[in-house]
């Protein structure tokens, strides 16, 4: 049961921003200084969800705050009402989309009235492919077949919210976090090895267990940092490749006027990319993942060599 406290920051994070938008995640830390171990606590237990640079609610927080905050009741009753028609459309059209003028009529609501509860349904993933302008006249979303497996938009919830409550198996009580690693002679902590990014946003999450969320986090990190040094606001490989270009680079990470400095940059550039499309792509569209300790302390320790070499980058201001 959430304390008083928590629930009014929450209540103000989902007030803020604008049911599926974003919350200035820095801006409102700033506004609650007095309570940033509180937020920290709130972020790592897994309630907000940190994505480039924004604050907001998962779904799995919702019903913790619907009691308090009527705009979160009418947006599950949305979202329940939008999972019936969803659910109906797959059944008589699989695989086939559905477009959000569909949907309007279909609910009889105001198309842009059911934007906030589209976000929701994807997070859930009971629709694939929201689009990433909900405004678009030909904007669509295709139903999952996961629509089949519950009647109920709230069975879903309930069945995200006790997979998240799981902590990941472990056989081995000695994990890696707390074991020492030999290094020229000396020993070095797995935390040691982590960028102070990482450490702050991912770290929490996998001691707890949830391996995905700090794998997530991780790379959601690495990507905020290069949106941070350079100003960019772009994601995924637009972001990549503006940032890194070889003609008009916002960071370089060697030399570019030789071909080994050339290599590096571009080298470096696909790896992001690849980071990008085969970690955090897949890790935030399924909750299903192969991740044991050792395996999520790998991709912890590879996004602090990312963001390291993005912090030792030199920013091209002109």
């Amino acid at each position: 049961m959430l304390d008083e406290i928590s629930t009014t920051i929450l209540r103000m994070i989902f007030v803020g921003s604008g049911y599926s938008e974003g919350l200035n995640a820095q801006k409102f830390r700033a506004e609650h200084h007095e309570h940033l171990d509180l937020i920290d606590s709130l972020v790592s237990s897994g309630y907000i969800e940190t994505q480039d640079g924004k604050y907001s609610l998962k779904l799995m927080t919702l019903p913790e705050i619907a009691d308090s905050t009527p705009q979160v009741g009418n947006l599950l009753n949305l979202c329940e009402k939008l999972f019936g028609v969803l659910r109906q459309a797959y059944l008589s059209n699989p695989g086939a989309n559905i477009t959000l003028d569909a949907l309007s009529k279909l609910t009889d609501l105001p198309r842009n009235a059911i934007y906030a509860a589209i976000s929701y349904l994807s997070d859930a993933q009971v629709i694939w492919g929201c689009p990433a302008d909900l405004s678009a006249s030909d904007a669509s979303v295709i139903p999952a077949e996961k629509l089949l497996r519950h009647k109920l938009f709230s069975q879903v919830i309930e069945e995200m919210r006790s997979w998240n409550s799981k902590p990941a198996t472990a056989q081995n009580p000695s994990i890696p976090w707390a074991n020492n690693f030999s290094l020229f002679g000396g020993d070095l902590l797995f935390e040691q090895l982590l960028h102070p990014v990482i450490s702050e946003h991912a770290l929490p999450q996998y001691k707890d267990g949830h391996l995905r969320d700090a794998v997530l986090n991780s790379i959601t990190a690495v990507f905020d940092l290069i949106r941070q040094k350079t100003g960019l606001s772009e994601d995924g490989n637009k972001l990549i490749g503006k940032a890194f270009s070889i003609e008009k680079p916002y960071l370089v990470l060697s030399e570019i006027e030789s071909e080994s400095g050339k290599s590096d940059q571009q080298g470096f550039m696909q790896i992001f990319m690849g980071v990008y499309l085969g970690i955090r792509n897949p890790k935030a569209h399924s909750l299903v993942h192969d991740l044991d300790q050792i395996k999520a302390a790998q991709y912890l320790v590879l996004a602090s060599l990312l963001a390291r070499r993005i912090e030792e980058a030199k920013l091209i201001t002109e």
